[in-house]
């Protein structure tokens, strides 16, 4: 070995923190990289304690006679030997092989006893870590929180999050419950109260609040169509929550029961999508007749169910992934027919420009005009209340999302149908 390799050789130390770990792991790659073809270190970078005999032993010259050995450098723009691997698929390779985060300190330092290993951990917090492929989101968290507190029970966005629950917003912070106070950390939340014994139950290890008192907690905690969103979520994960919820909106009982019972009769589980149910909830808070999910038409030979309609006022209302029926070229097809025959299509469009004031006793004013900027083709057909039903409902949807599309009935085409159940002929 060269007195340059000697002097540079790494020296990894055997506890040290993950920080110093990582910089003299680096550090010591990269001399490895230049170090055939950097200069001989300077005098203030060597060692200046005397050479020892095996270091003597080490820089002296091969016997006379000896084979010499050499290490060529590969020259540049080389292609590489046949076998080898890339650097990221080995990379990967090398991950597969260390275990995933949540780790505590002492089960890193005892799973994983290469140094040069533990740097391919990142901290989450104090004495918690995660491989660095690993994303650190809000399901990551709540399970080292769990393991942080084993007594506590997981709740609120982290117990919906582990029950399928996926509307929760990034910045979501883990939640717990815990049965005596603690010192309140940044990125934690910490709850206390009454926890029966009845409302826990454990998934994959972790203790976690049934899904009944989950929606509870989201009811008095988060906004009110945020909670709708996520009760909508959980009874399509859930099969037995449906019943459940009815029960307990039939006898509220305890703090927070009227606004979990106006969460739970607000909820409609046969809406196809966040934004459909936003969009509802919209309306309803502006008193904009009766929308809901389920309603069915005849288009043809075909039994067609619209995402969010209005069937008295014939008013329809399409969000971005409410269904089949939210893109593509059929899906232009079927507005083109239900406008031939007497509804409003409303095609909700762009992201919102405030945020959501669907409250349990919110209302708009009755007088809303429909917004200039979005482009009404046609004027409406009704003057009645099913017209303006639809004119305040465009106006409503239009004061969030300004992109809306409103198309009104077509003028001059009387509608084959007006009650919007029809046997057309073909396309």
């Amino acid at each position: 070995m060269r007195p340059a390799e000697f002097s540079t050789a790494r020296r990894i130390p055997q506890n040290g923190s993950p920080g110093a770990l990582e910089g003299e792991f680096r550090a010591a790659a990269w001399r490895r990289v230049v170090g055939m073809n950097s200069p001989a270190p300077s005098r203030a970078h060597t060692t200046t304690r005397p050479a020892t005999g095996v270091e003597h032993a080490m820089r002296a010259e091969p016997a006379k006679g000896a084979e010499r050995t050499t290490t060529a450098e590969p020259e540049a723009g080389a292609e590489p030997e046949a076998g080898a691997e890339p650097a990221d698929v080995a990379e990967l390779a090398d991950l597969a092989g260390l275990p995933p985060g949540p780790l505590t300190a002492a089960e890193l330092a005892a799973a994983v006893p290469n140094p040069a290993g533990r740097l391919r951990y990142r901290r989450i917090w104090h004495g918690m870590y995660r491989r660095e492929d690993q994303p650190d989101d809000l399901r990551l968290r709540s399970e080292a929180l769990a393991r942080t507190w084993p007594e506590g029970v997981l709740r609120g966005r982290s117990a919906a999050l582990l029950w399928g629950d996926d509307t929760a917003p990034a910045d979501a912070q883990p939640e717990i419950w815990l049965p005596s106070t603690r010192r309140s950390c940044p990125g934690r939340v910490y709850r206390y109260g009454s926890m029966p014994s009845s409302a826990v139950t454990e998934i994959a290890g972790l203790r976690v609040t049934t899904p009944l008192r989950t929606c509870r907690d989201l009811a008095g905690d988060v906004s009110f169509e945020d909670a709708v969103l996520s009760v909508e979520r959980l009874c399509a994960m859930v099969p037995e929550l449906p019943g459940q919820l009815r029960g307990a909106a039939d006898h509220p009982v305890g703090r927070g029961a009227t606004t979990f019972r106006a969460v739970i009769r607000a909820a409609e589980p046969r809406s196809g999508s966040a934004a459909s149910t936003r969009a509802r909830l919209e309306l309803a808070a502006a008193g904009c007749g009766t929308f809901g999910h389920g309603h069915t038409v005849r288009m043809g030979h075909y039994t067609v169910e619209l995402p969010l309609a209005d069937p008295m006022a014939r008013c329809v209302v399409f969000t971005p992934g409410g269904g089949p029926l939210a893109r593509g070229r059929s899906a232009e097809r079927y507005r083109v027919r239900l406008q031939r025959a007497g509804w409003t299509v409303i095609d909700v469009r762009g992201p919102a420009a405030r945020t959501a004031t669907a409250t349990p006793g919110a209302r708009i004013a009755p007088d809303m005009a429909v917004s200039s900027s979005a482009p009404v083709p046609y004027a409406p057909m009704e003057t009645g209340v099913s017209g303006a039903t639809c004119h305040r409902a465009a106006a409503v949807l239009q004061s969030r999302w300004p992109s809306t599309e409103v198309r009104f009935p077509v003028r001059d085409d009387g509608a084959a149908d007006p009650h919007g159940m029809w046997s057309g002929g073909g396309w």
